[in-house]
């Protein structure tokens, strides 16, 4: 009786798994390859990138160090730069991502700001000084000094996007 049950339930997980498998294959007709792979940024598409990561780290910081007014400051006198430069990012993102853009550019925003929140957490006194400094920095460029601003700050390159390899011309 002990092998029959055993025979049976044996049996019964080995359709399970043939079931499952043929739903993933399944699932991988259905999705294209690209929703697969991270996608990969070349060198002269950073720049929305590390504005956004500029912008996220003094949105935390302004709820985190009570920097409300330097945020609002920063926001204010930036906004036709951040604007371009999150279009720029949408952009991005429906190259990458086509019909999922606004879901994986969600994603991303989300994810930056949770690593940025964490930071803040870890180590509040820096993180505060930190954003502070960045702050103060900013008052003395003009619109035009915002990309270098961005590209400098240690957490610049923190998005998580890998930079895509670089093709080197046949001989």
């Amino acid at each position: 009786m002990q092998s029959v049950l055993f025979d049976q339930t044996h049996v019964r997980r080995r359709s399970l798994r043939k079931r499952l498998m043929a739903a993933i294959v399944g699932l991988g007709l259905t999705f294209p390859a690209s929703a697969y792979a991270a996608p990969c940024v070349a060198a002269n598409e950073l720049a929305p990138l590390q504005v956004r990561m500029l912008q996220t780290e003094l949105m935390v910081a302004a709820l985190t160090c009570n920097q409300r007014t330097d945020y609002n400051l920063f926001i204010t006198r930036f906004q036709p730069q951040l604007s371009a430069q999150g279009k720029m990012l949408q952009s991005f993102f429906k190259q990458k991502y086509g019909s999922g853009s606004g879901k994986a550019l969600n994603g991303f925003v989300t994810r930056i700001a949770n690593e940025s929140s964490r930071r803040g957490m870890v180590k509040r006194g820096l993180f505060c000084r930190q954003s502070a400094s960045i702050h103060s920095e900013s008052k003395n460029i003009g619109p035009d000094g915002l990309l270098a601003l961005a590209q400098t700050q240690k957490f610049s390159g923190l998005h998580g996007i890998k930079l895509c390899p670089t093709k080197v011309a046949a001989k």
